[in-house]
């Protein structure tokens, strides 16, 4: 057990050095200090920072005291109800003595937002959720002029604000308008913010300890804040007779030189401004606190003996100050060593997780040794948890999780996302198969009704709504699916209603079917009730500042209200490990610290700058720069680096590309050199944590080889191209059967183009008998009809209804000049070639003036080249020839004499959407045949591809002739990225 001699001094400052675990020594201390008497630790009141503190101390009283103890009483200085943690001590006098209660976080933000809205420069607009997150840094800045105790009035009163630029002096006038508004509010409202109550308490207690020193132990440990309130109060604790102050890793062994630069030189205001690089270095702030408080270093003394005068001499020199690091070239090698760290670098994230979580498994195998990985990474974290499982180890962030990456918070931004985006299919599918998404009926059952509609959904969006999708999904003769739908959609439409109502209305509709879709189960739990209390904290305040002027606003609204909350996970994870953040990391210990996340902003973590105030004028009211935040993160490493095994370890690339090691790493390399260990073992056992025995080779290219009954299937006269160009993928579609899926809320391709563009004409001709001024008025129809898709109905619907005009004018054309009539469209036929069924759709089949058939073909898009429908790769418009040729069409006999594309792609010539391409010639050419011998020429090559794949025995071989494949559908199911190039080339050394 640590155990130090307490000493009456004029002042009681000590320090646990590096290598001591803090807990554990402040224990030690606190033990000794009560002698035998077992009843007087209660007697003793520990000041400690945070909750987590609380934690943590009292688990080090547990492993150090056997078998039982009562408990010191323990005090979070941070705590914002501080005056009732500490009891009598601050009990008020009297009322005029009583201190104004805290406003809410929300209420708070809520009340800045309004006021940055309302004192926004005229011309500048900003969102609601800009406002909000405006009014977050603005609520940061105030509590860092309240912790430092700068008079607001000084704002007013900055000489440097005549030199600033245009935009940061906006800033500074919007700043001067709303903190006196601000804290009239707060006056009206009876109400105090944290900081400045904080203020409060924290004066009151110290006025209390020197007018009345208290009889009992007083103990402060851990706090290492140089906030002015905080640093007198422990001044006044440090000069009690029974006071102390027990401080976190101060370097009594750095040169005095070293020290005495770090403090920080007074303006003639009385402002401390530090010169650039101090506050970087890890000991800043631990001077400054101490210089507030009075107290030189040589009046602190050591708790424990803490680690090697090696070790500690080489981390100060790590850490030293940048014009220090010349000194090192002249240090010996025997200095430069820290054996007990060892470095790691993983080739990218994941590799990263795996090596960690191999470490701490190495490590349970020790008895009673615990093991922390300390990261600000929450990523890695995450990694590392879900690597342990595989070993059914449990073990939780303590740094917490935000809500919404929570199911929960997840569900309910799912629903914003959903009225935002007008419900589109994704949002409404994505919040069916939510996790806890059943309303009150059986999972199982819930999911096969969410996967009907999934199937139902699948393509294009082409409607705006929730009741876009209902015509699509009545057709379905599913009566369970169409009753499903029709509660499962009465509960969306709530949000579609309410959201036109403001945010108020729209946050009481979510919750009210949040509530009901999931029967509750959204309130249950660690992050139900966090989400559940957040939600209780809005309903609290006034929300009308924050204007829903559009939906499409609501989930940035949602994300910036709940960014805040952190769901803090239970107790019940392994008992010998922990997964830290920094902040978390603080005043703990273990036998293992790995350090993960060594790389540039990650670990130094780069604070963002101030939107509110100039770095200038920050300078001027002496608040910290962004390096203090540098020189907090490398304490927390040096701290870390103390303890009894060290692994370090950071990614040489993440999601994000190839990262740069962190500057305190650099720092390492450049003083330890070649005495910087290398672990090379644990990276091997990691990679063997996935590593298969046997290692699978690449795919070669498929070329399948079916049975002769197999091989007898109809096909289709849009199939022979596939099956010539592709054959494995008509084996897929035809022998297989399989058909690929639409994705959900597709982009509207040619295809889809193609389909509208049909099922119009189609309707032309079975509704309006080809009346080229009706096909006119369905394509204006087109432009105004509200329920498609606003994208659609700008991007594609002037393209189409171009096209369908030049079709109604060039049909009118053709039958006043040219004698041309309409025989039929859109009609199915059938025949049978080499004893093989094919089926197939004309488009559009004319009549000649002489009696001869033109048959035509749509392409939404270009038209088939000579060169393919010659090669035998465009077979569909000769072969619906053959069918009418054959009287296999209905209503159409005669010779096919004219072979017509009619595409509604852009004329070049004529700069317009639709144009004819010919397929033949008058005369026969070099490039394209006769009309009388194409119908001929074109079932030759449907009955060569026929007998070679379906009455022969050819191979289905996988892109036969890719130059003319433009199917992709089955490409993932031949693993064509697997051989293609790389097939080619075997094949072709073999050959």
């Amino acid at each position: 057990m640590p155990s130090a001699e307490p000493a009456h001094r004029a002042t009681r400052v000590f320090t646990v050095p590096l290598g001591s675990d803090f807990c554990d020594a402040t224990v030690g201390f606190v033990l000794a200090n009560c002698g035998d008497d077992p009843l007087a630790l209660t007697q003793t009141t520990l000041l400690l920072p945070n909750n987590r503190a609380i934690k943590a101390m009292t688990e080090a009283f547990v492993r150090t005291v056997s078998p039982g103890l009562l408990l010191p009483k323990m005090v979070a200085i941070g705590d914002l109800a501080l005056d009732e943690a500490l009891g009598p001590i601050l009990d008020p006098l009297s009322d005029d003595d009583v201190v104004w209660p805290v406003i809410s976080p929300t209420s708070r933000i809520l009340l800045l937002a309004d006021l940055v809205v309302k004192n926004r420069p005229e011309g500048q607009s900003v969102t609601a959720a800009e406002s909000l997150r405006l009014a977050r840094k603005l609520a940061e800045m105030i509590d860092e002029l309240e912790i430092e105790q700068v008079d607001f009035e000084r704002l007013k009163s900055v000489e440097a604000v005549a030199e600033l630029p245009e935009h940061w002096l906006s800033a500074y006038g919007q700043i001067t308008a709303i903190v006196p508004a601000y804290r009239t509010e707060l006056a009206n409202r009876k109400l105090l913010g944290p900081a400045e109550r904080r203020n409060i308490l924290l004066g009151r207690l110290e006025r209390r300890l020197r007018e009345n020193p208290p009889s009992s132990p007083l103990i402060a440990a851990g706090i290492t804040t140089s906030a002015k309130a905080v640093s007198n109060l422990l001044r006044r604790i440090a000069r009690l007779s029974n006071g102390s102050v027990i401080l976190p890793g101060v370097d009594l062994n750095m040169p005095e030189a070293d020290w005495d630069a770090l403090h920080p030189p007074k303006s003639d205001d009385g402002v401390e401004k530090p010169p650039r690089n101090v506050e970087v270095h890890p000991q800043f702030h631990l001077r400054l606190l101490l210089d507030r408080m009075a107290i030189a270093r040589d009046e602190v003394v050591a708790v424990s003996s803490g680690a090697t005068h090696a070790m500690a001499d080489s981390i100060t020199d790590i850490f030293c100050l940048p014009e220090r690091s010349t000194h090192w070239r002249a240090l010996p090698d025997r200095r430069k060593k820290l054996e007990h760290v060892r470095l790691v670098e993983a080739d990218d994230s994941a590799q990263e997780a795996k090596i960690i979580a191999v470490h701490i498994r190495q490590r349970l195998e020790h008895a009673g040794q615990r093991t922390a990985l300390i990261t600000p990474d929450r990523e890695i974290a995450a990694r590392v948890a879900s690597q342990l499982r595989r070993w059914g180890i449990v073990v939780d962030d303590s740094a917490g999780k935000p809500l919404l990456q929570s199911p929960e918070g997840t569900l309910f931004l799912g629903l914003a996302n959903a009225v935002a985006r007008r419900f589109s299919a994704t949002d409404i599918l994505e919040i069916a198969k939510h996790p806890l998404v059943q309303m009150q009926m059986d999972r199982l059952e819930w999911l096969n009704q969410a996967r009907a509609l999934d199937m139902r959904m699948r393509g294009p969006n082409v409607g705006v709504g929730i009741f876009a999708f209902a015509d699509e999904i009545a057709k379905a003769t599913d009566d369970a699916l169409n009753q499903w739908w029709s509660t499962y959609s009465a509960q969306l439409a709530l949000l579609d209603d309410a959201a036109k109502g403001g945010l108020v209305a729209a946050l009481d509709a979510m919750k009210m079917v949040a509530d009901t879709l999931t029967a509750g189960q959204i309130w249950k739990g660690a992050a139900g009730r966090e989400l559940a209390r957040v939600l209780a904290e809005l309903g609290e305040c006034n929300l009308s500042a924050i204007r829903l002027e559009d939906s499409s606003a609501l989930p940035a609204i949602i994300s910036e209200l709940l960014s805040g909350a952190v769901v803090r996970p239970p107790y019940g994870g392994h008992p010998r490990v922990a997964i830290y953040g920094l902040l978390e990391a603080r005043l703990q210990q273990a036998d293992l610290v790995i350090c993960a996340g060594l790389n540039e902003t990650v670990w130094p973590q780069i604070a963002q700058p101030d939107p509110w105030l100039a770095p200038a004028i920050r300078r001027h009211l002496g608040l910290a720069t962004l390096d203090r935040n540098v020189g907090l993160s490398a304490h927390d490493l040096a701290t870390a680096l103390g303890a009894k095994d060290v692994v370090l370890i950071r990614a040489r690339r993440d999601r994000g590309g190839p990262t740069v090691a962190s500057r305190f790493l650099l720092r390492m390399r450049a003083y330890l050199g070649d005495a910087l260990q290398q672990d090379e073992t644990t990276p091997q056992f990691a990679a063997l944590l996935d590593d298969v025995r046997e290692k699978l080779q690449f795919a070669t290219r498929p070329k399948p080889m079916p049975t002769a009954e197999q091989r007898r299937v109809a096909i289709s006269v849009t199939d022979f191209d596939q099956l010539k160009s592709d054959p494995y993928s008509f084996y897929a579609k035809r022998v297989l059967g399989l058909r690929p899926l639409d994705p959900v809320d597709a982009e509207p391709d040619h295809k889809w183009r193609g389909i509208l563009v049909h099922e119009i004409l189609e309707k032309w001709f079975r509704d309006d008998k080809c009346d080229p001024e009706k096909l006119t008025a369905r394509a204006e129809a087109l432009l105004t009809n509200g329920a498609l898709d606003p994208i659609l109905r700008t991007l594609w619907q002037p393209r189409i209804a171009d096209g369908l005009r030049w079709i109604a004018g060039q049909t009118q054309k053709l039958r006043d000049e040219d004698g041309r009539q309409l025989l039929v469209a859109e009609e199915k036929g059938k025949f049978e070639l080499c004893g093989i069924t094919i089926t197939g759709r004309a488009d559009r089949i004319d009549a000649a003036a002489d009696g001869s058939l033109i048959i035509m073909d749509y392409k939404t898009g270009g038209s088939p080249q000579p060169k393919q429908i010659y090669a035998g790769y465009a077979l569909q418009l000769g072969l619906i020839g053959l069918m009418a040729e054959r009287g296999a069409i209905k209503g159409v006999s005669g010779d096919a004499r004219g072979f017509e594309y009619w595409s509604l792609g852009k004329d070049r010539n004529r700069g317009s959407f639709g144009y004819i391409a010919y397929a033949t010639a008058p005369t026969a050419s070099d490039k394209k045949k006769a009309a009388d011998e194409f119908v001929a020429f074109i079932a030759g090559q449907a009955e060569e591809a026929l007998n070679n794949w379906i009455l022969g025995e050819a191979p289905f071989t996988a892109k036969l002739h890719p130059e003319y494949s433009n199917y992709a559908d089955y490409d993932h199911l031949m693993r064509l990225q697997e051989w293609d190039g790389r097939q080619s080339i075997a094949e072709a050394d073999g050959a």
